[in-house]
């Protein structure tokens, strides 16, 4: 599945989760979110190091500010951060709320068209050399 289809699950399920999932749709929304930014940037690393893609994705994480500004950067750690320890389910911890969830999907979909944006003009870049 594409990272775009993804997020339309995570949206799906946060929009109307199903009856079958009334106590994991959190949890799987967080999965779906989290698979389609690290989709998003293996495509971003396959245009820009393709090297990286073969790295943990902290190290990724930990190389992203030397490819693009800090903003993204921070939209990024904070997203995959937020996202995994949603995924990590503990007895005495709740699922993450709606907003969270819905904050998380909201970065996701802007980290994409920033990295989607910036990997296109590096391919033209890439073009004209």
């Amino acid at each position: 599945m594409t990272p775009e289809l993804l997020l339309d699950e995570a949206a799906t399920l946060l929009s109307r989760p199903s009856r079958s999932m009334r106590r994991c749709w959190q949890r799987g929304c967080a999965c779906l979110t989290r698979l389609a930014l690290e989709q998003g940037l293996c495509g971003y690393w396959n245009c820009v190091a393709p090297t990286l893609t073969r790295c943990p994705m902290r190290h990724q994480l930990l190389a992203l500010p030397a490819f693009v500004d800090a903003s993204t950067t921070f939209l990024a750690r904070t997203a995959w951060h937020g996202l995994s320890r949603a995924m990590h389910h503990h007895v005495y911890e709740l699922a993450p709320t709606h907003a969270e969830l819905r904050s998380w999907h909201c970065d996701v979909v802007a980290l994409l068209d920033e990295l989607r944006r910036q990997s296109d003009s590096a391919a033209q870049e890439a073009e004209c050399c």
